[in-house]
């Protein structure tokens, strides 16, 4: 597996990071992606009969003709010839193709045209970005792009993959806020993926942190296993997945089927590997800012000033509601405050610092003494900065940000300025901004959610599991098991169940209660969800109401000892048919019919993961006990893949445990020839 993935990668960095380029199809008619080849300086030829050179690129009539064999060739020719200039280049040994084309301009033949392409390549065991991209750039390294990045452009150390090519192309237009290892933009991806990419990038030592912009995921076993290398190699990944419908139809047989679709099974993927999710473009671009920066949050205790009580109000109100809550200010760094400028009567945190002083003074002081305090892991600086202001106001805001980054350096705590406004500060804060490495964010809902995202987000730790399986042979017959049979497989993985009886019919439903001592529960004998169809008789108080129930519901019924009233707990198992098992916990009973809060993951778990899974849906009684049954739930998945889908519900929790009262284990039919 490791010399795979280390074959992988040395092939996919001749298409990311080539040491030579020939542009087959180079012409005067399409000159931005020849310039953008000659300005990053690459030895690179065109290849073109008909001209010696292309905005100053040297032209061969062939790629036979080239002074050596290029490490990777960019086909800028229509999609009549793309497939006869792959050959030609193969024929001289280049395993490493830019296919910009063959996208909307093909029209009706894009799609043989692309299947014949990555057919061929496969053949040839090359690596192929595209068909229907922009390419890739490197900013201050090698550049194959169909067009002309912007010169602010600046490098650095996060990569970015994007489907989509103008989201690529956005993210080398946002002047120089992330410093960028990489921009590839991967279109149709016919061939080499996102998976191939995000497992470069793992592997790449000049990569710290990694942005995805997703619209689909084509193999997502692969892209698995490349983010779980993302996180061994402690990389943060910060995705935004659009288009998020709904993949698979599902029976909703269990309620955990009914809530873990194709878009939360996908998060939960994303969670279980430390990745980072966002939902729109802004909170994408303010995360990578941060994570572009050398240092990151190491905590969460969040201190700000800002310019007027109404901003100081809004900081709080998104910080609060991203998870980070701002926190009064220590008694002794408040008295510092009003000792250093007696107009703060009652300091908050975020302080209020407009007219308390000369603005030249009050800020850079106040954020001196907090940063002092020792008591915050974030420190903040917001202001209305933004280049339509009045540019009287610029050198209290410039002495500000000078300060903060002053502060990172000095004190170590991680400081950024944020501003209210979504338009872009005057240039020169920006620059000064990068050169002191502090971040410049813009709006208070996804500088906040950005921050949160960095300075909560949990450092990796491969799970301990027992992948030991038990023998299920006896049980497992396809379709849904009656809940008997379920609560079989589940207690052969240790989870506790309450004492129940088989009876046939009233006599050995009364005999069932004598033996198991009232009150008992009488239900149907079959799969779970029996209460939509009034399957279930509680409070049974005596073996003659035991009687009288199974008479009631008919034929065969499971008789079990009712557990005494507690809170009620989901634990499910979901298995996705892109991404395998999800497993869910949250509230159970009638209260899952609500979807109310759950939180999802997939195994393999440990009972340390399982239990911050179980305190984020909100479940603080009998933790471990409901972490242990979620464990169960993953073993399970893992060593039985014919099981589909699981539902433990109610599983009740209280002072003494947990004990499960209801089980519905759905086995796959067997697949037909």
């Amino acid at each position: 597996m490791l010399t795979a993935r280390m074959a992988l990668v040395s092939t996919v960095r001749q298409l990311v990071l080539p040491r030579s380029l020939a542009v087959v199809g180079a012409s005067p008619r399409n000159p931005a992606a020849v310039e953008t080849v000659v300005r990053s300086g690459m030895r690179a030829w065109g290849v073109n009969p008909n001209h010696e050179e292309v905005a100053g690129l040297p032209c061969y009539p062939s790629v036979a003709a080239l002074p050596e064999v290029p490490e990777a060739a960019m086909l800028m020719v229509n999609h009549e010839r793309v497939e006869e200039a792959l050959e030609e280049a193969a024929a001289v040994g280049v395993r490493a193709f830019v296919v910009p084309g063959v996208g909307a301009e093909a029209g009706a033949a894009a799609k043989p045209t692309t299947e014949r392409l990555a057919a061929r390549a496969r053949e040839l065991g090359a690596t192929l970005l595209g068909p229907n991209c922009m390419g890739v750039v490197v900013p201050n390294g090698p550049a194959a792009w169909n067009g002309r990045p912007p010169e602010t452009t600046a490098p650095g150390h996060v990569a970015v993959l994007c489907q989509s090519g103008s989201i690529a192309d956005a993210f080398l237009s946002l002047g120089g806020r992330i410093g960028l290892r990489c921009v590839i933009s991967s279109g149709a991806e016919a061939v080499t993926d996102a998976a191939d990419f995000l497992a470069f990038f793992a592997a790449d030592e000049e990569t710290r942190a990694i942005g995805l912009f997703l619209e689909t995921v084509r193999r997502p076993a692969a892209f698995v296993r490349a983010l779980a290398a993302c996180a061994e190699a402690g990389k943060p990944v910060a995705c935004l997945k659009v288009g998020r419908s709904e993949a698979a139809a599902r029976a909703a047989l269990t309620h955990t089927g009914a809530l873990v679709g194709s878009e939360q099974a996908f998060s939960a993927v994303l969670r279980r590997y430390t990745a980072i999710e966002v939902s729109d473009f802004h909170e994408l671009v303010e995360t990578l800012e941060i994570l572009g920066r050398q240092r990151w949050p190491t905590g969460s205790r969040i201190g700000a000033i800002s310019e007027s009580g109404g901003e100081c109000a809004l900081l709080a109100d998104q910080a609060e509601a991203a998870g980070v809550p701002f926190h009064p200010l220590p008694s002794e760094l408040a008295g510092r405050l009003t000792d250093a400028f007696p107009n703060f009567l009652e300091p908050g945190n975020p302080l209020d610092a407009w007219g308390i002083a000369d603005e030249s003074d009050v800020y850079p002081r106040s954020l001196e003494l907090m940063a002092e305090s020792r008591a915050f892991d974030i420190l903040l600086g917001q202001a209305d900065l933004s280049q339509f202001r009045d540019s009287s106001n610029d050198g209290w805001c410039e002495l500000t940000l000078r300060t903060l980054g002053r502060l990172a350096t000095e004190n170590g705590v991680f400081c950024a300025m944020t501003t209210v406004h979504e338009a872009d500060p005057p240039r020169r804060f920006q620059e000064l901004a990068r050169e002191l490495d502090v971040p410049l964010l813009r709006g208070p809902r996804d500088s906040l959610r950005a921050l949160a995202h960095v300075a909560l987000r949990r450092p990796w730790r491969a799970p301990t599991t027992d992948d030991a399986a038990s023998d299920l042979s006896d049980l497992l017959t396809p379709g849904s098991l009656p809940e008997h049979e379920s609560a079989l497989v589940l207690e052969r993985f240790g989870v506790e169940f309450a004492a129940r009886r088989r009876a046939t019919g009233p006599d050995e439903a009364a005999r069932a209660a004598e033996e198991l001592g009232s009150p008992v529960v009488v239900k149907r004998d079959g799969p779970a969800h029996k209460t939509r169809d009034d399957g279930v008789v509680t409070n049974v108080s005596s073996p003659t109401e035991a009687a009288e129930a199974a008479r009631r519901l008919g034929g065969r019924v499971l008789v079990a000892k009712q557990v005494t009233s507690g809170l009620e707990v989901l634990c499910g198992m979901t298995r996705d048919p892109d991404f395998g098992p999800v497993l869910v916990v949250g509230a159970g009973g009638g209260a899952v019919e609500k979807l109310a809060r759950v939180a999802a993951t997939v195994p393999p778990l440990d009972v340390d993961g399982a239990l911050e899974l179980v305190a984020e849906a909100g479940v603080s009684e009998a933790a471990d006990a409901v972490a242990r049954t979620l464990v169960a739930l993953g073993r399970i998945a893992l060593t039985h893949s014919e099981i589909e889908s699981i539902d433990v519900n109610p599983l009740i929790v209280g002072a003494n445990g947990a004990i499960a009262v209801d089980a519905l284990v759905v086995v796959a039919e067997p697949v037909k020839d």
